[in-house]
């Protein structure tokens, strides 16, 4: 039975997969890497303005503002040796591919410890294939798969006590978009400084260069964020972005995502020698990253992969029903069924409802549930005091 269960659900997700992985990202040509793609420093330097000319990247800002991450701009430069941007757009969807497949297979890695099995692969591919953000995120070729793939990456690199791989893991998916900034604090609240420093010591050449090359001031993320960041838009899926459309205020959401803010940092602080938690708190720090900013949009969520195979990891072994909350935020972010199957307006809906902000605070409540209740290691006794150990080889009485 098991078998025939599992044999459905890979046919399922394969059929899934060529409907929302393969046709509809073949069939799109609008979406925010071209909005980013090529930046105009970068197709001048490269004597490619052909490509820049009429671009969506010329129609969101003129010469010289650059959107998104450097590292995004880095990574990407080979596509300007394409001949038209159709051509480069089709070479990047193919990239991305590579870096799901990538993330899946990292992902495997992490749940069953370095030993992969059958059975863990199928759960991974089912869930990949049957994301709804990971689709979102193919379609528009958004940088978010590569920061997912670098931030799986960390976190078995982290387990494996190589801190400073994941350090430079970390550093790079930041710069590719800055999100992952979320990160550094995490490593100086667990005093993983070799991570931290890895972290910094790509981060720090990679903002010097960018000076010189593209020019922070022509950022288009930073002139967003000075002029407070948020949108009014269904699109917008993050706590700020839901708060101004419940109470029409800038001010309210501001103070909202502030005091969200101070209860997170309350929260890492409390928990920081809880034991066996690492996931957890990666976890956290991950639904924070995603609805913390002062705007979102629904591919942000794919990064949500990560919590909710962590929690399948913790529970695969003892169901309980202290999982359904998690169950059911997976099915409100993920819409394992096309929308197509809903009508045209089915996603306009989903979205207007805030449906993907409802799964991730559901998801958020559940992580901290399960934070709460992991056990705490005991401080270091201070090195004065005498050890149990050390007093009865010696022969000398115990302090009391």
């Amino acid at each position: 039975m098991r078998r025939l269960a599992a044999a459905a659900a890979l046919l399922y997700s394969a059929a899934h997969f060529a409907a929302s992985g393969v046709k509809q990202p073949h069939a799109n040509f609008y979406s925010d890497f071209l909005a980013s793609f090529p930046a105009w420093g970068m197709a001048f330097f490269y004597g490619r303005l052909d490509l820049y000319d009429g671009s969506l990247a010329s129609e969101w800002g003129p010469p010289p503002i650059w959107h998104y991450g450097p590292m995004l701009h880095a990574l990407a430069t080979p596509l300007l040796a394409f001949p038209t941007l159709k051509s480069a757009y089709v070479a990047w969807l193919l990239v991305n591919y590579v870096f799901v497949v990538l993330t899946a297979i990292l992902a495997v890695r992490v749940i069953d410890d370095g030993r992969p099995t059958l059975a863990t692969a199928i759960v991974v591919v089912c869930v990949f294939c049957n994301f709804n953000p990971l689709y979102e995120a193919l379609t528009q070729r958004n940088i978010e798969l590569f920061e997912l793939l670098l931030l799986f990456a960390a976190f078995l690199w982290l387990r494996k006590g190589r801190d400073t791989a994941a350090g430079i893991a970390v550093g790079t998916a930041a710069m590719a978009k800055f999100l992952p900034l979320i990160f550094l604090p995490w490593f100086v609240l667990k005093r993983k400084w070799d991570a931290l420093g890895a972290a910094l010591l790509v981060i720090f050449p990679v903002v010097v260069v960018t000076e010189f090359v593209l020019g922070w001031e022509n950022s288009g993320i930073l002139m967003q964020l000075r002029r407070s960041g948020m949108i009014v838009s269904e699109l917008d899926q993050s706590l700020a972005g839901i708060a101004q459309r419940l109470f029409a205020s800038r001010a309210a959401a501001g103070i909202i995502v502030v005091l969200a803010l101070i209860a997170l940092c309350a929260l890492m602080l409390r928990v920081r020698h809880a034991e066996d938690s690492d996931d957890l708190e990666w976890g956290i720090l991950v639904v924070a990253m995603v609805l913390l900013p002062p705007h979102n949009e629904q591919y942000y969520f794919v990064f949500l992969l990560m919590p909710y195979l962590f929690l399948y990891a913790r529970y695969r072994a003892r169901w309980s029903w202290r999982a359904v909350p998690a169950a059911v935020s997976f099915l409100l972010v993920a819409v394992p069924l096309p929308f197509s199957l809903f009508g045209p307006k089915a996603f306009s809906f989903y979205l207007q409802a805030g449906i993907p902000f409802i799964g991730a605070a559901l998801l958020a409540a559940f992580l901290v549930w399960e934070l709460s209740a992991c056990p705490m290691q005991l401080e270091p006794v201070s090195s004065h005091v005498p050890r149990r150990d050390f007093l009865e080889s010696q022969h000398l009485p115990q302090q009391p």
